[in-house]
């Protein structure tokens, strides 16, 4: 007899997260509980349903899976996360029924990564400042700013977190004639030469030794305003900083009056609070680039989620091993 599983995803997403494809493998794998396809996937939806269910899948907007819920999942085995962190959704008592717990946060890395390699080459060449002064009717000269283009050729790239971004970052850069410095005090120096890096022990030196430094560590208490002031004085003239993890890993304010120095630019995609507020200095300083929080979880890369779920719930129903399985003691230090 087939698994039944359950969708406790909210209905904006669902379409978002789960192309006809995946959705077919799911329901070759196991029944899917019928409820509302309308209805938001709040406590009471999961009260409802979740009785009926060896498998739930939840999402951005799930309610979390609390003690009350988990006392009417009498036959739950599984909890596959269509999102990034499943920290919002699980509980002690979730844990403690022995429910195996799935994420699909690795899903998201590949579009991070690859925001993060872009922001890279063009950031280096200072494409975006050089393309808003053409228009205000300069053209060569507008290359001399913040100390004037530089590429990674035979330069250093810092990382900082080799986790599910920072492993596919160092895989990206792996086909450019750069230097890889990895910054992960979870990683062992061998461990970071598989990857294809030279794992530093310090901050400090990788801020020092690297043209580019690329932020990729989860928000963590171990990790809040990790990234300071002084680490940004190290930074050689016209270096360039990136930020597509979370903005309470750094000092912001620290950081700002750095940027207000002018010696380097940054490309910063999170902040804290996020969005920042609409007088925050780093929507008007000439050497930042800001976006919106727009690196991961958008547009087409959202279906790497449902194909990563897809992917789960077939190997839970074959009885084959998890891709990315979340053990409860885990949640100390990943997003």
């Amino acid at each position: 007899m087939k698994k039944k599983v359950l969708f406790a995803v909210d209905p904006c997403h669902f379409s978002k997260l789960f192309d006809p494809s995946d959705l077919g493998r799911i329901g070759r794998s196991c029944e899917i509980v019928p409820a509302p396809a309308r209805e938001s996937p709040d406590k009471n939806f999961l009260l409802r349903h979740i009785g009926q269910a060896h498998v739930v899948i939840t999402s951005w907007g799930t309610a979390a899976l609390d003690d009350q819920i988990v006392a009417e999942a009498g036959q739950l085995e599984l909890l596959a996360h269509a999102g990034g962190t499943v920290k919002p959704v699980v509980s002690a008592a979730l844990w403690a029924k022995g429910v195996r717990v799935t994420s699909a946060a690795a899903a998201l890395a590949d579009g991070v990564a690859e925001f993060c390699l872009g922001l890279i080459l063009t950031a280096t060449k200072r494409a975006f400042w050089a393309g808003l002064a053409t228009r205000q009717g300069a053209w060569l000269d507008s290359l001399n700013l913040f100390h004037g283009p530089q590429e990674i050729y035979r330069q250093n790239i810092g990382v900082i977190g080799a986790g599910h971004v920072g492993k596919r970052l160092i895989r990206l850069l792996r086909h450019f004639d750069c230097q890889v410095l990895l910054y992960d005090p979870y990683r062992s120096t061998t461990q970071a030469q598989v990857l294809g890096a030279c794992k530093v022990e310090t901050l400090e030196e990788l801020f020092t030794q690297c043209s580019v430094v690329c932020l990729n560590a989860p928000s963590t208490p171990e990790t809040q305003r990790m990234i300071r002031g002084a680490h940004f004085r190290l930074l050689r003239p016209g270096a360039l900083f990136i930020n597509t993890a979370r903005g309470a890993v750094v000092d912001e304010t620290e950081m700002i009056e750095e940027l207000q120095t002018g010696r380097f630019v940054a490309c910063i995609d999170v902040t804290d609070p996020d969005p920042p507020a609409a007088d925050n200095a780093l929507r008007r300083l000439p050497n930042v680039w800001l976006t919106p929080h727009e690196a991961g979880a958008i547009a087409q890369n959202l279906m790497r989620i449902g194909a990563s779920v897809a992917d789960e719930i077939e190997a839970f129903a074959t009885g084959r091993p998890l891709h990315y399985p979340v053990a409860q003691e885990q949640l100390a230090f990943i997003a």
